[in-house]
Protein backbone atom coordinates (compact mmCIF):
# COMPACT_ATOMS: atom_id res chain seq x y z
CA UNK A 1 0.00 0.00 0.00
CA UNK A 2 1.27 3.58 -1.04
CA UNK A 3 1.99 6.20 2.08
CA UNK A 4 0.77 9.05 -0.08
CA UNK A 5 -2.09 9.24 -1.93
CA UNK A 6 -2.52 12.31 -4.86
CA UNK A 7 -5.03 11.94 -7.79
CA UNK A 8 -5.21 14.86 -10.13
CA UNK A 9 -8.67 15.00 -10.69
CA UNK A 10 -11.45 18.09 -10.03
CA UNK A 11 -13.88 17.34 -7.33
CA UNK A 12 -17.12 16.65 -8.63
CA UNK A 13 -19.25 18.74 -6.41
CA UNK A 14 -19.33 22.25 -7.27
CA UNK A 15 -18.53 24.53 -4.34
CA UNK A 16 -20.39 27.56 -3.02
CA UNK A 17 -19.63 30.56 -0.24
CA UNK A 18 -23.11 30.52 1.75
CA UNK A 19 -23.45 30.90 5.30
CA UNK A 20 -26.90 30.75 7.62
CA UNK A 21 -26.56 34.62 7.88
CA UNK A 22 -26.74 35.51 3.67
CA UNK A 23 -25.13 35.00 0.91
CA UNK A 24 -23.25 36.97 -2.18
CA UNK A 25 -20.10 37.51 -4.03
CA UNK A 26 -17.27 39.62 -2.61
CA UNK A 27 -17.65 43.04 -4.08
CA UNK A 28 -14.30 44.75 -5.06
CA UNK A 29 -14.22 48.25 -3.50
CA UNK A 30 -12.36 51.04 -5.98
CA UNK A 31 -8.52 50.67 -4.45
CA UNK A 32 -8.98 47.11 -5.31
CA UNK A 33 -9.26 45.40 -1.44
CA UNK A 34 -12.05 43.25 -1.22
CA UNK A 35 -14.97 44.12 0.48
CA UNK A 36 -17.06 41.92 3.09
CA UNK A 37 -16.31 38.26 2.45
CA UNK A 38 -19.66 37.69 2.80
CA UNK A 39 -21.83 40.32 0.98
CA UNK A 40 -25.03 38.91 2.32
CA UNK A 41 -27.26 40.74 5.21
CA UNK A 42 -26.79 39.76 8.89
CA UNK A 43 -29.70 37.89 9.93
CA UNK A 44 -32.91 39.16 8.65
CA UNK A 45 -33.44 42.87 8.53
CA UNK A 46 -29.23 43.50 8.99
CA UNK A 47 -27.24 45.66 6.86
CA UNK A 48 -24.56 44.99 4.63
CA UNK A 49 -21.35 44.12 7.13
CA UNK A 50 -18.32 45.76 5.45
CA UNK A 51 -14.82 44.68 7.12
CA UNK A 52 -12.54 47.21 8.77
CA UNK A 53 -10.48 49.09 6.03
CA UNK A 54 -12.49 47.78 3.17
CA UNK A 55 -15.07 49.80 0.90
CA UNK A 56 -18.07 48.54 -0.26
CA UNK A 57 -17.76 47.56 -4.67
CA UNK A 58 -20.18 49.49 -6.74
CA UNK A 59 -21.81 46.33 -8.39
CA UNK A 60 -25.22 45.48 -6.49
CA UNK A 61 -27.58 42.42 -7.69
CA UNK A 62 -30.88 43.38 -7.78
CA UNK A 63 -34.18 42.22 -5.87
CA UNK A 64 -31.81 40.96 -3.06
CA UNK A 65 -31.15 37.66 -5.37
CA UNK A 66 -27.87 36.09 -5.76
CA UNK A 67 -26.72 36.94 -8.87
CA UNK A 68 -24.56 38.65 -10.55
CA UNK A 69 -22.13 41.33 -8.69
CA UNK A 70 -22.47 40.32 -5.28
CA UNK A 71 -26.08 40.54 -4.23
CA UNK A 72 -27.47 40.83 -0.76
CA UNK A 73 -28.61 38.53 1.42
CA UNK A 74 -32.17 38.89 2.68
CA UNK A 75 -33.08 42.07 3.99
CA UNK A 76 -29.41 43.87 3.65
CA UNK A 77 -29.30 47.35 2.64
CA UNK A 78 -26.21 47.63 -0.10
CA UNK A 79 -24.66 50.68 0.00
CA UNK A 80 -23.77 51.88 -3.84
CA UNK A 81 -20.62 54.48 -4.17
CA UNK A 82 -17.96 52.81 -2.90
CA UNK A 83 -18.96 54.38 0.88
CA UNK A 84 -18.15 52.13 3.61
CA UNK A 85 -21.36 50.71 5.39
CA UNK A 86 -22.02 50.27 8.77
CA UNK A 87 -20.54 47.35 10.21
CA UNK A 88 -22.61 44.58 11.50
CA UNK A 89 -22.13 43.50 15.01
CA UNK A 90 -19.24 41.88 15.06
CA UNK A 91 -17.88 42.71 12.17
CA UNK A 92 -14.24 42.06 11.29
CA UNK A 93 -11.62 42.03 8.54
CA UNK A 94 -12.25 41.73 4.90
CA UNK A 95 -12.35 38.80 2.72
CA UNK A 96 -8.35 37.23 1.88
CA UNK A 97 -7.25 35.77 -1.10
CA UNK A 98 -7.97 32.67 0.99
CA UNK A 99 -11.67 32.21 0.93
CA UNK A 100 -12.59 35.17 2.31
CA UNK A 101 -13.32 33.71 5.77
CA UNK A 102 -14.51 36.46 8.67
CA UNK A 103 -16.24 35.68 12.15
CA UNK A 104 -19.53 37.66 12.51
CA UNK A 105 -21.29 37.91 15.67
CA UNK A 106 -25.04 37.55 15.31
CA UNK A 107 -25.88 39.31 18.32
CA UNK A 108 -29.63 39.40 18.19
CA UNK A 109 -29.74 38.06 14.89
CA UNK A 110 -32.50 35.73 13.59
CA UNK A 111 -30.98 32.30 12.93
CA UNK A 112 -33.68 30.15 13.18
CA UNK A 113 -32.66 28.12 16.05
CA UNK A 114 -33.87 28.36 19.60
CA UNK A 115 -31.22 29.36 21.65
CA UNK A 116 -31.86 25.73 23.87
CA UNK A 117 -32.26 21.98 22.19
CA UNK A 118 -34.44 20.04 23.67
CA UNK A 119 -33.15 17.04 26.10
CA UNK A 120 -31.33 14.91 23.90
CA UNK A 121 -31.04 17.52 20.97
CA UNK A 122 -27.83 18.69 19.61
CA UNK A 123 -27.82 22.57 20.83
CA UNK A 124 -28.42 25.02 18.14
CA UNK A 125 -26.17 28.26 18.13
CA UNK A 126 -28.09 31.11 20.66
CA UNK A 127 -28.15 34.55 19.64
CA UNK A 128 -25.04 35.95 19.90
CA UNK A 129 -22.44 33.21 19.48
CA UNK A 130 -19.92 33.92 16.97
CA UNK A 131 -20.78 32.06 13.38
CA UNK A 132 -18.19 31.21 11.02
CA UNK A 133 -19.04 32.98 8.26
CA UNK A 134 -17.72 31.80 4.53
CA UNK A 135 -16.72 34.94 2.46
CA UNK A 136 -16.97 35.18 -1.12
CA UNK A 137 -14.16 34.39 -3.58
CA UNK A 138 -11.80 37.02 -4.17
CA UNK A 139 -8.24 37.22 -5.74
CA UNK A 140 -5.34 38.54 -4.36
CA UNK A 141 -6.07 41.84 -6.23
CA UNK A 142 -9.55 41.94 -4.53
CA UNK A 143 -11.24 40.88 -7.58
CA UNK A 144 -14.52 38.79 -7.57
CA UNK A 145 -14.12 35.33 -8.36
CA UNK A 146 -15.50 33.89 -11.72
CA UNK A 147 -17.91 30.55 -12.23
CA UNK A 148 -20.05 30.05 -9.34
CA UNK A 149 -22.99 28.47 -10.03
CA UNK A 150 -25.68 30.85 -8.23
CA UNK A 151 -23.45 33.92 -8.41
CA UNK A 152 -22.94 33.20 -4.41
CA UNK A 153 -19.87 32.33 -4.24
CA UNK A 154 -16.89 30.69 -6.42
CA UNK A 155 -16.21 27.34 -7.98
CA UNK A 156 -14.06 25.09 -6.47
CA UNK A 157 -11.24 27.71 -7.70
CA UNK A 158 -13.58 30.53 -6.65
CA UNK A 159 -13.22 29.97 -3.08
CA UNK A 160 -9.74 31.43 -2.68
CA UNK A 161 -6.18 30.14 -3.27
CA UNK A 162 -5.15 26.27 -2.46
CA UNK A 163 -1.73 24.47 -1.04
CA UNK A 164 -2.21 25.85 2.57
CA UNK A 165 -4.78 23.99 4.70
CA UNK A 166 -5.22 22.29 7.92
CA UNK A 167 -4.10 18.92 8.47
CA UNK A 168 -6.22 16.30 10.12
CA UNK A 169 -5.75 13.64 11.77
CA UNK A 170 -8.40 10.34 11.86
CA UNK A 171 -7.73 7.77 14.86
CA UNK A 172 -9.46 4.90 15.80
CA UNK A 173 -9.11 1.36 16.33
CA UNK A 174 -11.08 -1.49 13.98
CA UNK A 175 -12.74 -2.44 16.75
CA UNK A 176 -14.12 0.49 17.73
CA UNK A 177 -14.18 2.76 15.06
CA UNK A 178 -13.37 6.48 14.87
CA UNK A 179 -15.48 7.93 18.04
CA UNK A 180 -15.37 11.68 17.57
CA UNK A 181 -16.49 14.36 19.47
CA UNK A 182 -17.44 18.01 19.09
CA UNK A 183 -16.03 20.80 20.49
CA UNK A 184 -18.21 20.49 23.10
CA UNK A 185 -17.09 17.46 23.95
CA UNK A 186 -20.35 15.46 23.17
CA UNK A 187 -19.87 12.38 20.57
CA UNK A 188 -20.51 13.54 17.19
CA UNK A 189 -24.39 12.14 16.11
CA UNK A 190 -25.00 12.07 12.74
CA UNK A 191 -25.12 8.55 10.51
CA UNK A 192 -26.20 7.13 7.68
CA UNK A 193 -26.03 11.28 5.47
CA UNK A 194 -22.97 12.57 3.61
CA UNK A 195 -20.60 15.34 4.14
CA UNK A 196 -20.88 18.69 1.39
CA UNK A 197 -18.22 21.06 0.84
CA UNK A 198 -18.54 24.72 0.77
CA UNK A 199 -15.32 26.67 0.47
CA UNK A 200 -12.88 26.00 3.48
CA UNK A 201 -15.45 23.81 5.35
CA UNK A 202 -17.02 20.57 5.08
CA UNK A 203 -20.28 19.75 6.43
CA UNK A 204 -21.40 16.34 7.65
CA UNK A 205 -25.16 15.70 7.94
CA UNK A 206 -26.85 12.57 9.25
CA UNK A 207 -29.47 10.87 10.98
CA UNK A 208 -29.73 11.61 14.59
CA UNK A 209 -30.33 8.97 17.21
CA UNK A 210 -31.79 9.68 20.80
CA UNK A 211 -30.07 7.55 23.69
CA UNK A 212 -33.49 7.24 25.49
CA UNK A 213 -34.86 5.26 22.88
CA UNK A 214 -34.09 2.50 20.75
CA UNK A 215 -37.44 2.26 17.69
CA UNK A 216 -34.62 4.54 15.86
CA UNK A 217 -37.83 6.65 14.77
CA UNK A 218 -36.97 9.93 13.06
CA UNK A 219 -36.01 12.41 15.26
CA UNK A 220 -34.36 15.11 13.13
CA UNK A 221 -31.45 15.28 10.55
CA UNK A 222 -28.16 17.14 12.81
CA UNK A 223 -25.02 18.29 10.84
CA UNK A 224 -21.50 18.90 12.12
CA UNK A 225 -19.30 21.32 10.39
CA UNK A 226 -14.47 21.21 10.40
CA UNK A 227 -12.08 22.85 8.64
CA UNK A 228 -10.09 19.40 8.61
CA UNK A 229 -12.21 16.34 9.08
CA UNK A 230 -11.27 15.14 12.20
CA UNK A 231 -12.35 18.06 14.73
CA UNK A 232 -15.80 19.16 14.37
CA UNK A 233 -18.80 21.38 15.54
CA UNK A 234 -22.37 20.84 16.17
CA UNK A 235 -24.51 22.69 13.87
CA UNK A 236 -27.40 21.78 15.50
CA UNK A 237 -30.58 20.41 14.06
CA UNK A 238 -31.36 21.40 10.81
CA UNK A 239 -34.43 19.33 9.58
CA UNK A 240 -36.62 18.41 13.09
CA UNK A 241 -39.60 15.98 13.62
CA UNK A 242 -42.46 17.29 11.56
CA UNK A 243 -45.86 17.76 13.07
CA UNK A 244 -46.90 15.87 11.18
CA UNK A 245 -46.91 13.56 7.88
CA UNK A 246 -44.06 11.92 6.08
CA UNK A 247 -41.39 13.09 8.63
CA UNK A 248 -43.73 12.82 11.68
CA UNK A 249 -44.09 11.03 14.78
CA UNK A 250 -43.64 7.52 14.78
CA UNK A 251 -41.97 7.70 11.34
CA UNK A 252 -38.76 6.39 9.68
CA UNK A 253 -36.23 9.35 8.18
CA UNK A 254 -33.13 8.01 7.12
CA UNK A 255 -30.09 8.18 4.74
CA UNK A 256 -29.93 12.36 4.16
CA UNK A 257 -27.74 13.93 1.44
CA UNK A 258 -27.46 16.96 0.72
CA UNK A 259 -26.45 18.65 -2.87
CA UNK A 260 -26.35 22.17 -4.07
CA UNK A 261 -28.52 22.37 -7.24
CA UNK A 262 -26.45 23.11 -9.84
CA UNK A 263 -29.12 25.58 -11.92
CA UNK A 264 -30.50 27.35 -8.79
CA UNK A 265 -27.59 27.03 -6.07
CA UNK A 266 -30.05 26.27 -3.53
CA UNK A 267 -29.01 23.79 -0.98
CA UNK A 268 -31.62 20.41 -1.22
CA UNK A 269 -31.63 17.66 1.61
CA UNK A 270 -32.89 14.62 0.20
CA UNK A 271 -33.90 11.56 2.58
CA UNK A 272 -35.92 8.28 2.78
CA UNK A 273 -39.11 8.48 4.65
CA UNK A 274 -41.38 5.22 5.69
CA UNK A 275 -43.41 3.90 8.14
CA UNK A 276 -42.47 2.05 11.33
CA UNK A 277 -41.64 -0.99 9.42
CA UNK A 278 -39.10 0.90 6.60
CA UNK A 279 -41.27 -0.73 4.33
CA UNK A 280 -44.79 0.50 3.92
CA UNK A 281 -45.65 4.15 2.55
CA UNK A 282 -41.86 4.61 1.82
CA UNK A 283 -40.47 7.34 -1.16
CA UNK A 284 -37.96 9.93 -1.13
CA UNK A 285 -38.88 13.21 0.35
CA UNK A 286 -36.79 16.35 0.18
CA UNK A 287 -36.19 19.84 1.96
CA UNK A 288 -34.73 23.20 0.92
CA UNK A 289 -32.36 26.08 2.42
CA UNK A 290 -30.96 29.04 0.97
CA UNK A 291 -27.56 27.76 2.90
CA UNK A 292 -25.86 24.90 3.83
CA UNK A 293 -26.43 25.00 7.36
CA UNK A 294 -29.79 26.98 7.52
CA UNK A 295 -33.25 25.42 8.68
CA UNK A 296 -34.23 23.24 6.13
CA UNK A 297 -37.60 23.52 4.48
CA UNK A 298 -39.62 20.34 4.56
CA UNK A 299 -41.53 19.85 1.07
CA UNK A 300 -42.86 16.85 1.15
CA UNK A 301 -41.92 13.37 -1.53
CA UNK A 302 -40.19 13.82 -4.91
CA UNK A 303 -42.77 13.51 -7.81
CA UNK A 304 -42.81 14.07 -11.10
CA UNK A 305 -44.76 16.23 -13.46
CA UNK A 306 -47.72 13.48 -12.67
CA UNK A 307 -47.41 13.38 -9.67
CA UNK A 308 -45.53 9.94 -9.38
CA UNK A 309 -43.32 9.54 -6.20
CA UNK A 310 -39.99 7.81 -6.11
CA UNK A 311 -40.81 5.44 -3.87
CA UNK A 312 -37.68 3.78 -2.25
CA UNK A 313 -35.90 2.80 0.68
CA UNK A 314 -32.02 4.00 1.23
CA UNK A 315 -30.93 6.14 -1.12
CA UNK A 316 -28.55 8.45 -1.95
CA UNK A 317 -28.17 12.04 -3.92
CA UNK A 318 -25.45 13.17 -6.30
CA UNK A 319 -24.74 16.38 -8.48
CA UNK A 320 -21.87 17.47 -10.80
CA UNK A 321 -21.88 19.03 -14.33
CA UNK A 322 -23.70 16.81 -15.88
CA UNK A 323 -26.84 17.38 -13.70
CA UNK A 324 -28.46 16.55 -10.25
CA UNK A 325 -29.42 12.99 -9.41
CA UNK A 326 -30.76 10.57 -6.84
CA UNK A 327 -30.02 6.90 -6.69
CA UNK A 328 -31.93 4.32 -5.08
CA UNK A 329 -31.10 0.93 -3.33
CA UNK A 330 -32.59 -0.97 -6.20
CA UNK A 331 -30.13 0.21 -9.03
CA UNK A 332 -32.51 3.30 -10.04
CA UNK A 333 -31.22 6.65 -11.18
CA UNK A 334 -33.53 9.58 -10.79
CA UNK A 335 -32.24 12.59 -13.11
CA UNK A 336 -33.56 16.04 -11.28
CA UNK A 337 -35.42 18.63 -13.21
CA UNK A 338 -33.47 22.14 -13.26
CA UNK A 339 -35.36 23.15 -10.06
CA UNK A 340 -33.64 19.76 -8.25
CA UNK A 341 -37.87 19.88 -6.81
CA UNK A 342 -38.95 16.57 -9.39
CA UNK A 343 -37.77 14.03 -10.98
CA UNK A 344 -37.91 13.98 -15.20
CA UNK A 345 -36.90 10.49 -15.75
CA UNK A 346 -36.16 7.10 -14.31
CA UNK A 347 -33.58 4.23 -15.10
CA UNK A 348 -32.64 0.60 -13.72
CA UNK A 349 -29.69 -0.60 -13.64
CA UNK A 350 -29.54 -4.12 -12.45
CA UNK A 351 -25.45 -4.56 -12.72
CA UNK A 352 -24.97 -2.41 -9.47
CA UNK A 353 -26.65 -4.84 -7.29
CA UNK A 354 -23.84 -7.75 -7.95
CA UNK A 355 -25.01 -10.95 -6.52
CA UNK A 356 -26.63 -9.28 -3.79
CA UNK A 357 -30.46 -9.84 -4.98
CA UNK A 358 -30.18 -5.89 -3.95
CA UNK A 359 -28.19 -3.51 -2.00
CA UNK A 360 -28.53 -0.81 0.66
CA UNK A 361 -26.42 2.29 1.35
CA UNK A 362 -25.96 3.37 -2.13
CA UNK A 363 -23.32 6.53 -2.56
CA UNK A 364 -22.03 7.74 -5.82
CA UNK A 365 -18.66 9.49 -6.87
CA UNK A 366 -16.45 10.68 -9.51
CA UNK A 367 -12.75 9.66 -10.21
CA UNK A 368 -10.50 10.02 -13.32
CA UNK A 369 -13.77 10.35 -15.56
CA UNK A 370 -15.25 7.79 -13.88
CA UNK A 371 -18.24 7.24 -11.77
CA UNK A 372 -18.12 4.96 -8.67
CA UNK A 373 -21.56 3.30 -7.01
CA UNK A 374 -21.00 1.66 -4.12
CA UNK A 375 -23.37 -0.27 -2.21
CA UNK A 376 -23.74 -3.19 0.55
CA UNK A 377 -25.16 -6.23 0.87
CA UNK A 378 -29.03 -6.04 2.79
CA UNK A 379 -27.58 -6.90 6.65
CA UNK A 380 -29.34 -4.44 8.60
CA UNK A 381 -27.60 -2.40 11.29
CA UNK A 382 -24.61 -4.39 10.93
CA UNK A 383 -20.77 -4.43 9.39
CA UNK A 384 -21.11 -5.40 5.37
CA UNK A 385 -19.37 -6.32 2.13
CA UNK A 386 -19.95 -3.64 0.42
CA UNK A 387 -19.01 -3.71 -3.10
CA UNK A 388 -19.00 -1.28 -6.27
CA UNK A 389 -19.95 -0.89 -10.00
CA UNK A 390 -18.40 1.84 -12.39
CA UNK A 391 -20.11 3.03 -15.29
CA UNK A 392 -18.59 6.24 -17.64
CA UNK A 393 -21.78 8.48 -17.10
CA UNK A 394 -24.41 8.67 -14.13
CA UNK A 395 -26.90 7.04 -16.76
CA UNK A 396 -24.56 4.42 -17.48
CA UNK A 397 -23.87 1.41 -18.43
CA UNK A 398 -22.77 0.02 -14.86
CA UNK A 399 -20.15 -2.93 -14.67
CA UNK A 400 -20.13 -4.93 -11.44
CA UNK A 401 -16.71 -4.65 -10.12
CA UNK A 402 -16.47 -6.67 -7.22
CA UNK A 403 -15.96 -5.69 -3.33
CA UNK A 404 -14.47 -2.39 -1.76
CA UNK A 405 -12.01 -4.32 0.68
CA UNK A 406 -10.25 -7.53 0.86
CA UNK A 407 -12.64 -10.35 1.84
CA UNK A 408 -10.33 -13.70 2.19
CA UNK A 409 -12.45 -15.40 5.46
CA UNK A 410 -14.69 -17.10 3.13
CA UNK A 411 -16.78 -18.45 6.21
CA UNK A 412 -18.19 -15.00 6.87
CA UNK A 413 -18.99 -13.87 3.37
CA UNK A 414 -22.44 -13.33 2.45
CA UNK A 415 -23.91 -16.22 0.80
CA UNK A 416 -25.22 -15.37 -2.86
CA UNK A 417 -28.47 -13.09 -2.31
CA UNK A 418 -28.53 -14.01 1.46
CA UNK A 419 -30.98 -11.41 3.33
CA UNK A 420 -29.08 -12.21 6.11
CA UNK A 421 -25.51 -12.05 7.19
CA UNK A 422 -24.02 -14.67 9.92
CA UNK A 423 -23.40 -13.95 13.37
CA UNK A 424 -19.84 -14.29 13.63
CA UNK A 425 -18.75 -10.63 11.82
CA UNK A 426 -15.44 -10.82 10.01
CA UNK A 427 -13.13 -7.40 10.33
CA UNK A 428 -12.97 -7.41 6.77
CA UNK A 429 -16.36 -6.36 6.17
CA UNK A 430 -15.23 -3.11 4.96
CA UNK A 431 -13.41 -2.74 7.77
CA UNK A 432 -16.78 -3.49 10.39
CA UNK A 433 -18.56 -0.76 8.25
CA UNK A 434 -21.30 0.06 6.09
CA UNK A 435 -21.06 2.56 3.38
CA UNK A 436 -22.60 5.86 3.06
CA UNK A 437 -20.54 8.57 1.50
CA UNK A 438 -17.44 9.41 -0.79
CA UNK A 439 -15.78 12.71 -0.46
CA UNK A 440 -13.15 14.12 -2.85
CA UNK A 441 -10.56 16.79 -1.07
CA UNK A 442 -9.47 18.55 -3.82
CA UNK A 443 -6.13 20.08 -2.90
CA UNK A 444 -3.15 21.94 -4.91
CA UNK A 445 -1.36 18.71 -5.21
CA UNK A 446 -3.82 15.96 -5.77
CA UNK A 447 -7.08 14.36 -4.63
CA UNK A 448 -8.08 12.33 -1.59
CA UNK A 449 -11.24 10.54 -1.83
CA UNK A 450 -12.10 9.93 1.62
CA UNK A 451 -14.64 6.66 2.40
CA UNK A 452 -17.05 7.31 5.21
CA UNK A 453 -18.51 4.10 6.56
CA UNK A 454 -21.17 3.89 9.41
CA UNK A 455 -19.44 1.70 12.51
CA UNK A 456 -22.85 0.44 14.10
CA UNK A 457 -23.33 -0.74 17.05
CA UNK A 458 -24.64 -3.80 15.58
CA UNK A 459 -20.71 -5.10 15.42
CA UNK A 460 -20.23 -5.10 18.86
CA UNK A 461 -24.12 -6.54 20.08
CA UNK A 462 -25.21 -8.86 17.47
CA UNK A 463 -27.78 -10.06 19.24
CA UNK A 464 -29.62 -6.82 19.03
CA UNK A 465 -28.28 -4.98 16.17
CA UNK A 466 -29.74 -1.56 15.57
CA UNK A 467 -31.21 -0.88 18.62
CA UNK A 468 -28.73 1.79 20.30
CA UNK A 469 -27.09 3.21 17.14
CA UNK A 470 -26.76 6.75 19.45
CA UNK A 471 -23.70 4.59 20.25
CA UNK A 472 -22.43 3.98 16.40
CA UNK A 473 -18.82 5.56 15.50
CA UNK A 474 -17.22 5.79 12.35
CA UNK A 475 -14.86 4.30 9.78
CA UNK A 476 -12.85 7.02 7.49
CA UNK A 477 -10.22 5.63 5.30
CA UNK A 478 -8.21 7.10 2.01
CA UNK A 479 -9.46 4.83 -1.36
CA UNK A 480 -6.39 3.78 -3.42
CA UNK A 481 -6.97 3.56 -7.13
CA UNK A 482 -4.96 0.68 -8.91
CA UNK A 483 -6.46 1.69 -12.68
CA UNK A 484 -8.71 3.87 -13.55
CA UNK A 485 -11.79 1.47 -12.59
CA UNK A 486 -10.72 0.01 -9.68
CA UNK A 487 -10.60 0.89 -6.13
CA UNK A 488 -9.53 -0.60 -2.84
CA UNK A 489 -9.48 -0.02 0.61
CA UNK A 490 -6.78 -2.74 0.62
CA UNK A 491 -5.71 -2.35 4.97
CA UNK A 492 -7.55 -0.39 7.96
CA UNK A 493 -5.43 2.49 9.22
CA UNK A 494 -5.90 2.80 12.68
CA UNK A 495 -4.03 6.68 12.49
CA UNK A 496 -3.40 8.52 8.77
CA UNK A 497 -3.41 12.28 8.20
CA UNK A 498 -4.95 14.31 5.70
CA UNK A 499 -3.53 17.49 4.01
CA UNK A 500 -6.75 19.44 3.43
CA UNK A 501 -4.95 22.43 1.68
CA UNK A 502 -2.87 19.76 -0.65
CA UNK A 503 -5.05 17.20 -1.27
CA UNK A 504 -2.90 14.38 -0.06
CA UNK A 505 -2.72 12.01 2.96
CA UNK A 506 -0.17 10.06 4.31
CA UNK A 507 0.01 7.78 7.21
Amino acid sequence: MRATGTLLVVGTLALACSSNTGSGTTLPSAGGSPADGRGGALGTGGTLAVGSGGTAGTAIGQGGKTGNGGATGSGGVPSNGGAAATAGAGASGGATGLGGTISVSDAAAADGRPDAGAPDVPQAKPDGDSDGAVGGASGPDGTTAKGGASGSGGSATGCGATGSGPVGTITGDLASGIAFKDSDGNAVNAHGGGIIQVCDTFYMHGEYFLSTTTDNNFNGFSMYSSKDLATWKNEGIILPQQASGELGPNRKGERPHIIKCPSTGEFVLYAHAADVTYQADKEVVYATSATVNGQYSYKGPLKNASGTTASHSDMSAYADETGAYVLTESGHVYTLASDCHSWTSDKSFSAINGDSGGAESPTVFKANGTYYWIGSYKTGWRANNNFYSTAPAMTGPWTYQGFVAPVTDTSTVVPSGAPNAPELISDQRTWLSQSTWVLPVVGSAGTVYVYWGDHWYGNQDTSNPGKHNDQATYVFQPIVFSTSTKMLLPTYLTSWKIDVGAGTWSK
